[in-house]
């Protein structure tokens, strides 16, 4: 029985897709946290749905394709990370640090920006539009844009 039991973990372990980190090891567990550390750590494609990253450090990460839906990112410092086709829906980036990051293509319904730093931001061809902006800005032919 302890045999059969090793054999399957093993099979599952096989078949489970993991994200591929910059140093290539796993995040430690207490990185993957509010206020946690991944700066410039490659999450694509990564199913983070409901996580709370909130005042997480982001900075330069890979977030492409990553499944970010209800997630609390309020105060994260995403400066510079990229979020191309990123699934954000209903994600809280309220007061998050995005000036520099890349968010073509990416999911934005319902998504909160309110009060984040848009500053240098790259944000076309959207899917949806976020519920609240920073003042100043406006969601306009799948864009954001500062007014």
């Amino acid at each position: 029985m302890k045999k059969a039991l090793a054999i399957a973990g093993i099979f599952a372990l096989s078949i489970t897709p993991t994200a591929s980190f910059a140093d290539h090891l796993e995040p430690k567990e207490s990185e993957i946290r509010p206020g946690g550390d991944l700066a410039h750590t490659n999450l694509s494609g990564a199913e983070l749905s409901n996580a709370n990253l909130s005042g997480a450090d982001l900075s330069g990460a890979n977030l492409s394709g990553a499944a970010l839906w209800n997630a609390n990112l309020s105060n994260a410092n995403l400066t510079g990370a990229n979020l191309d086709r990123a699934f954000l829906d209903n994600a809280n980036l309220s007061g998050a640090n995005l000036s520099f990051a890349r968010l073509s293509g990416a999911f934005l319904f319902g998504a909160s920006l309110f009060g984040a730093d848009l500053d240098g931001i790259t944000a076309t061809n959207l899917i949806g539009c976020p519920r609240f902006l920073p003042s100043g800005w406006v969601c306009e032919n799948n864009s954001l844009i500062q007014r």
